[in-house]
């Protein structure tokens, strides 16, 4: 198993696919690239259709996937809002891989899940892990995710929602020598580890709740309690600083796995509260909750993002010491990076401080895809990391 990957900050297209092509053929002298990965800034979008054959031919990679960012990544340099061009190659041996292409049409009939698995060339005796990557301007990414959640269930979704704009002419998706819109993504099957971490850029504060009653996105009840009360309680009892940034970055994160005995930064699917009313002491989050589930408020900034993906990274040592790293993906909101940090190339020097210098490509998205437990969801504001390892 062994991964290149290389970027480029030219804003000729032919100058920057030339560039990274090179890069890459030289780190894979002697080893087929058996899927490529290009990730491109809007600005290359008009001209890049004419040089994906070129970096297919010149790769002799049989799967070329990728799409547009607001930027890109690689190599551990992170291009934000200007010309970037990124691109990763793998020789994954042992490993069986199906690229895919799927558009709205299909969202909106009822088929089964029989019907994805042979859509997919998955089995359902079979143990696959999926790069997906959709075109918010022309997929329900939600409900996608729902469909690979039933039809593959505790199977790792990994991807990112294409972005460089905030229209359907500045976000394409690519697939081989194709530029498309809809959803593309591989299947890969075999000799291979993805582990995965998912930073959502928070803290915990306060201590953790049930819900005694809700309806939908409102909790009423907390403990016994008006949900409203119980915050209020909860932020009264915070330090003065993290009132202040519970004041603007105030949020709720749902646990994920009920049958654990403690809960920790991982466990939380992070959401946005909505509102409140103090009539009625319910308050509004933007998901969908049950009586009986654990929640926990969480606070986010610069600096709880960067203690959230240390930890996260950190964990990961023991398993990285005994069985290395050979590259890794990063989709990472457009709302981290510098504009998040005030400095750039954060995120992917952290990844590299735990898993050493191996390829590092990506781009910043419109939504990220990842798993929390063994359930996959769409997030906001988070990197979601996959570091590829040869099976033990």
């Amino acid at each position: 198993m062994q991964f290149a990957s290389a970027v480029s900050r030219d804003s000729q297209t032919e100058t920057a696919v030339t560039e990274v092509l090179e890069s890459v053929a030289q780190q894979l002298p002697e080893q087929q690239a058996h899927v490529s990965f290009v990730f491109a800034s809007p600005h290359h979008l008009k001209a890049l259709p004419h040089f994906l054959p070129v970096i297919k031919e010149r790769l002799a990679t049989p799967i070329l996937l990728g799409c547009t960012g607001g930027g890109v990544l690689a190599d551990c340099h992170e291009i934000e809002s200007r010309p970037g061009l990124a691109l990763m190659a793998a020789s994954l041996p042992g490993v069986t891989m199906t690229p895919f292409h799927i558009e709205q049409t299909e969202l909106e009939e009822s088929w089964s899940e029989t019907y994805w698995q042979q859509r997919l060339s998955v089995s359902a005796r079979s143990e696959p892990t999926f790069i997906l990557l959709p075109d918010p301007f022309s997929i329900d990414a939600q409900k996608l995710l729902e469909i690979f959640n039933t039809t593959f269930p505790q199977h790792t979704v990994l991807g990112g929602l294409a972005s460089g704009g905030q229209s359907a002419s500045t976000c394409a998706l690519f697939l081989n020598d194709a530029v498309l819109h809809g959803a593309v993504g591989v299947v890969l099957e075999g000799n291979f580890t993805l582990r995965t971490v998912v930073s959502q850029g928070c803290k915990p504060i306060g201590q953790p709740q049930i819900i005694t009653r809700c309806d939908g996105q409102i909790i009423y009840e907390l403990g016994g309690q008006p949900a409203l009360e119980v915050i209020k309680a909860t932020l009264a009892t915070l330090s003065p600083e993290d009132q202040a940034l519970a004041r603007t970055a105030l949020l709720m994160g749902r646990v994920i796995d009920e049958y654990k005995d403690h809960f920790d930064r991982g466990d939380f699917l992070i959401r946005t509260l909505m509102g409140a009313d103090p009539t009625s002491g319910a308050i509004a989050v933007g998901d969908m909750f049950r009586q009986g589930q654990t929640v926990q408020l969480h606070v986010r900034d610069a600096e709880t993002a960067r203690e959230d993906l240390h930890l996260l990274m950190h964990a990961l040592s023991p398993d990285l010491a005994t069985q290395p790293a050979r590259g890794a993906l990063l989709f990472s909101c457009n709302g981290r990076g510098a504009h998040l940090y005030g400095e750039p190339d954060h995120d992917s020097r952290v990844i590299a401080e735990t898993t050493g210098a191996v390829p590092i490509a990506g781009f910043f998205c419109n939504g990220e895809i990842g798993p929390i437990g063994q359930t996959n969801f769409l997030h906001g504001f988070t990197a979601s990391i996959g570091i590829f390892q040869e099976k033990q």
